[in-house]
């Protein structure tokens, strides 16, 4: 039941989200070899960075826009680097107010 309450609202699992596989692969993407380095590239400061690797900050549209403008990367592969599959990233999109 409560999985499916999940699912309703468009949520999702702490098993499906990991920031860190996004950092690690933008890292990657852009030959970054430090928080540092990865932060003067797309524009965000190491320690968000780090607290969102360690979940301590959600990434927001804001990081995901910043990382996007810096390295061209489409926003729905970002979303899927760390786990987010959902097909609409607004929760008042109507097929998940239904």
């Amino acid at each position: 039941m409560e999985d499916a309450l999940k699912m309703k609202r468009n949520e999702l699992s702490p098993t499906q989200y990991d920031p860190e596989k996004l950092i690690d692969r933008l890292c990657k993407a852009v030959g970054a070899r430090s928080y540092s380095a990865l932060g003067r590239v797309i524009d965000v400061s190491p320690s968000v960075l780090s607290k969102v690797r360690h979940r301590r900050l959600g990434v927001s549209s804001e990081i995901l826009l910043k990382i996007h403008d810096a390295t061209g990367i489409p926003i729905r592969e970002l979303r899927r680097w760390m786990g987010d599959t959902r097909r609409y990233f607004s929760p008042w999109h109507p097929s998940v107010m239904e």
